[in-house]
């Protein structure tokens, strides 16, 4: 009886561990930041941004482009996962969208970021965290944007700024940012 006991025993801890190993597997899985989508995305709704993570789990580096242009989009929450894109990043035509909040993780866009026509965003903030643009920075026709607020931790462009407003260039320049 005593045998059988510990045979029982033995059989419920290995269990336990296989159990164990298997969770702490799966965390770091997920953890771990995950490329995907190597042909992009483009967000025209925001029940697609809203579902991002639900849709792509794990989903954190982005490997082509990610266009958001929608009118019904209100704001960028659902992405607040991302923490790169390889390609390109236009956020453009967005007339409801006021904030560029829920893009607070993203650190690198690898291709060229525009920004135009969305004409209720005021500020950049929401890319807070944002360090590297592998391409143009190109911001035109935004008209309720008053600063640049949310670009101080950008430390390098590979290319060129162009800031303009209403097809009125204020300001270009070329070279990295150091």
């Amino acid at each position: 009886m005593i045998g059988t006991l510990n045979i029982n025993l033995k059989k419920v801890v290995m269990k336990k561990l296989i159990l164990l190993f298997a969770a702490v597997i799966i965390s770091f899985v997920n953890a771990t930041p995950q490329p995907c989508l190597p042909n992009g995305i483009t967000f025209s709704t925001q029940e697609m941004i809203d579902t991002f993570q639900a849709n792509y789990p794990g989903c954190t580096e982005i490997e082509g482009n990610v266009t958001i242009q929608g009118a019904g989009i209100t704001n960028l929450n659902g992405l607040n996962v991302m923490m790169s894109i390889g390609g390109k990043l236009e956020i453009r035509s967005n007339s409801s969208l006021t904030s560029l909040a829920g893009l607070e993780g993203l650190s690198s866009v690898g291709g060229n970021l525009f920004l135009f026509n969305n004409p209720l965003i005021t500020s950049l903030t929401g890319l807070n965290n944002l360090t590297t643009i592998g391409g143009y920075l190109w911001i035109k026709t935004n008209e309720s944007l008053t600063t640049l607020a949310g670009l101080e931790s950008l430390t390098s462009i590979d290319n060129a700024i162009w800031l303009c407003k209403f097809f009125n260039i204020f300001l270009i320049f070329n070279s990295e940012i150091n």
